[in-house]
């Protein structure tokens, strides 16, 4: 007598067999969430089996998991799998042969988002994320979200390990850990800033350099670079060079992505945008920062000085901040770093052609530029 499959199974094969639009967000978005029940499920009976966890502790490790994975924009997550379709097609491969992998991954990319965000709500003593509040914040939790954010970062190492093996495998691992780091020092250098107020010198040190090298390791590696790479991987392209192009095309879009955050931050309709802008008051180094610094003269650098980086209380020092951004024209120059950004990513997407998915970096260029929010 045939026994009868496991839920879970038979919700999978449904899945392989459903032909899903990955191009089309609002269909792709709860597909996604569909596979990464499954994964929770695989881990926390792994857990539970491997480790004889109490059932108190499966319990909070379930909730934990559901509470951080699923809920975002999946943005990062799709950007794996539309690179996995266009090299499918680039490479004249069958998606649907690497598709279970590029579902993977994609979600590997989320689950290092959810760590990041995690420990980063922790850090910033953050009220909300995704419309709820913080899991730190959650009653019970605390501090214990700082374990929790380390037990996500295990979850997608489990992950690779479980679906991927060989020359695939130790690319990954290195792929992610590198990322990983490369993230983690980047949100060092920037919450540096955030703390170097009344520092004598500080100013000086905030170049354009210095800024470029906050927003490339904590922006675009893991934002842009890691889904993208991590699809080419998938589709079993390791070379390094295509990897070089890759990481050179997806900083410049990260680049570029991170400066636009900036100037909305100042400039942006807090209802349209979502949030209410703190980088003046939380002394960051922006662009907006690093660019008004090398205009002003002595006695508007005594301004910026004497207001930057004051608190969120002090509406009156933000005001000033702004007004004198204003005077320097900071939204013309913003413009025109628009213009310049975009032609630069084009050229370094038209150089690399041959080798990349010309179509895949064009989309989120153009999806990306003059954005409003």
């Amino acid at each position: 007598m045939d026994v009868d499959k496991k839920p879970l199974e038979r919700a999978q094969k449904r899945q392989k067999t459903k032909m899903v639009d990955w191009r089309d967000s609002k269909e792709a978005r709860p597909e996604m969430e569909k596979f990464v029940a499954g994964y929770i499920k695989d881990f926390v009976d792994y857990i539970k089996t491997t480790y004889e966890w109490p059932d108190s502790g499966v319990e909070r490790l379930t909730r934990m998991l559901k509470y951080t994975v699923p809920g975002g924009k999946y943005n990062r997550g799709l950007l794996c799998l539309w690179t996995g379709i266009d090299i499918c097609r680039m490479k004249g491969m069958d998606f649907a042969s690497v598709e279970k992998k590029c579902i993977v991954l994609a979600w590997c990319v989320e689950i290092l988002q959810a760590c990041f965000l995690v420990s980063d709500d922790v850090m910033d003593s953050s009220i909300t994320r995704r419309g709820k509040p913080c899991w730190y914040k959650v009653p019970g939790v605390g501090l214990d979200a700082v374990n929790d954010s380390l037990i996500l970062e295990s979850l997608l190492f489990w992950l690779i390990e479980k679906n991927f093996e060989g020359k695939q495998y130790t690319a990954l691992m290195k792929l992610f850990h590198d990322v990983s780091l490369k993230t983690q020092m980047g949100q060092m250098l920037d919450t540096m800033s955030e703390k170097a107020k009344g520092q004598k010198g500080i100013f000086e040190k905030f170049t354009m350099k210095y800024y470029t090298r906050i927003i490339t390791y904590k922006t675009a590696y893991y934002s842009f670079y890691l889904p993208a790479a991590s699809a080419l991987i998938a589709c079993g392209i390791i070379e390094e060079n295509v990897l070089k192009a890759t990481s050179d095309i997806c900083v410049a879009l990260g680049v570029k992505f991170q400066i636009q955050d900036d100037f909305l931050d100042c400039y942006g309709d807090p209802k349209h945008i979502g949030k209410v802008g703190t980088d003046i008051f939380d002394h960051k180094c922006t662009w907006l920062l690093v660019i008004a610094l090398g205009l002003m003269n002595a006695d508007q650098r005594k301004t910026l000085e004497a207001n930057y980086g004051m608190g969120g209380e002090n509406e009156e020092a933000e005001k000033k901040v702004k007004e004198l951004y204003k005077s320097l024209k900071l939204e013309e120059v913003y413009e025109k770093q628009e213009a310049d950004s975009y032609a630069q990513c084009a050229k370094l997407i038209q150089q690399h052609s041959k080798i990349l998915p010309e179509e895949t970096f064009v989309r989120i260029l153009k999806k990306i530029h003059k954005r409003t929010k």
